[in-house]
């Protein structure tokens, strides 16, 4: 039941976060050509922890796939 909740979780991430990616792009370039800089680094590093969340869920589904087709072998 847990990793198929963790499967979920991870599908989830994989088709929210790109969409969350392009936003947190375009206001960190809003801010920084409205003259923010501040602003514009902090929507900057969301979008790299936006990018590290969406590696390690396609890690998580990796991981999952691997079990099972190791586990049916």
């Amino acid at each position: 039941m847990s990793e198929t909740l963790t499967v979920l979780l991870a599908l989830t991430a994989v088709l929210l976060v790109p969409h969350w990616l392009l936003r947190c792009l375009g206001q960190a370039e809003q801010y920084e050509a409205a003259g923010d800089p501040l602003m514009a680094l902090a929507w900057t590093l969301a979008t790299v922890l936006s990018a590290y969340a969406l590696g390690l869920a396609l890690l998580v589904l990796l991981i999952e796939a691997a079990r099972q087709t190791l586990a049916a072998s």
